[in-house]
């Protein structure tokens, strides 16, 4: 969902005006997917998918012009019980075995402030796509101190709603709305340093 993913308004300009677009990729193990739905009113199941990839292309002179792709691996998800996971991946949800990715790929960007961007884009799941739109905060762009690559960090947040994917099980059980949080870290890769 970059996961996104998501990322990709990188944009924000503090810098060279006429700067190339570069080509950053997301850091997996620094890169999180998180979502929250409602179970039968009572609270929240939290989630996450742990194995995420994908490049955010960032033209700091033309933001609008930047873009993000994600592919997040389904069997990856994690949502504190086992059990729940096993579930999850299984045929009446996410359906792993037949759908092992999601992927998103932008279509737009458009500023809101000098940090903030609406960054819309196609999401594939269950093998049907569908637009989602979601709100990036560009936090940094960087040398990273560990290792002196450049790097940019991002915050998202979107919601979607699942039956659009054909996700329909357990109607008025578990929510259709899922909330979409995402904290992606993008480095230039070394080679191109």
């Amino acid at each position: 969902m970059r996961s996104l993913i998501f990322a990709a308004a990188a944009l924000f300009a503090a810098g060279a005006a006429h700067a190339e677009p570069v080509t950053y990729a997301l850091d997996p193990a620094h890169t999180q997917v998180a979502f929250s739905i409602d179970r039968f009113g009572f609270n929240r199941v939290l989630g996450q998918f742990d194995a995420v990839s994908g490049e955010v292309i960032l033209d700091e002179a033309n933001p609008a012009n930047s873009s993000v792709r994600a592919t997040v691996q389904i069997a990856s998800i994690s949502a504190g019980n086992a059990t729940r996971d096993e579930h999850l991946r299984g045929d009446r949800w996410l359906r792993a075995a037949q759908f092992p990715t999601m992927e998103f790929q932008s279509t737009s960007v458009r500023l809101i402030s000098d940090t903030r961007a609406e960054v819309t884009g196609n999401l594939t799941l269950l093998g049907q796509t569908h637009p989602l739109v979601l709100d990036v905060t560009l936090n940094r762009i960087a040398d990273a101190p560990n290792n002196n690559r450049r790097t940019a960090g991002f915050s998202a947040t979107g919601t979607l709603d699942r039956t659009q994917w054909g996700l329909a099980t357990a109607p008025n059980l578990i929510g259709n709305s899922v909330s979409i949080t995402i904290e992606a870290l993008a480095q230039v890769p070394a080679a191109a340093n």
